[in-house]
């Protein structure tokens, strides 16, 4: 009997002793957001800018699509700029350059004004003609384009 007795009093202070504590019950949640910071990705970006036919000012949309560019690129340093310009419009070579080198500086001047610039920019010309085109099955609005190609690296020491 006294054997039963101490293996009853032995197990329950065993399972006394399973019980959490008072002091063991966990903290309250946070009544302030938490900052956590992101670790960014800074993979090379490819992306491609559309026009009007016969215009070199950005559209909402492209706007839209370079500034997402740029808040993907936060904490990254970009290290080459390449724009590719692609233009199939009537009219002469040289009014095809003027109009590929003012889009071209469009796209530019909208990436430095989010803070992107790079230490080497290239730029090219790709111009199209239009029997060209419809053999290779390209619709007009695509071939009125700049490509833009961002190689980029992350910023140590932030």
């Amino acid at each position: 009997m006294k054997t039963a007795l101490f293996a009853a009093i032995g197990l329950g202070l065993a399972a006394a002793a399973g019980l959490p504590a008072v002091s063991d019950t966990p903290p309250p949640p946070p009544t302030e957001p938490v900052y956590v910071a992101r670790k960014p990705s800074c993979d090379d970006l490819k992306l491609s800018v559309y026009f009007s036919a016969h215009e070199s000012m950005l559209s909402s949309y492209s706007i839209r699509a370079l500034n997402a560019a740029s808040d993907n690129l936060s904490g990254c340093a970009v290290t080459r700029i390449d724009v590719s310009v692609v233009s199939e419009e009537t009219g002469s070579d040289a009014e095809l350059a003027v109009l590929s080198e003012a889009r071209a500086a469009s796209v530019l001047e909208a990436l430095a004004s989010n803070g992107i610039s790079a230490p080497r920019v290239q730029t090219s010309y790709e111009p199209v003609t239009i029997a060209a085109s419809a053999k290779s099955g390209l619709v007009d609005p695509m071939a009125r384009r700049a490509d833009v190609k961002l190689k980029v690296k992350p910023v140590y020491g932030l």
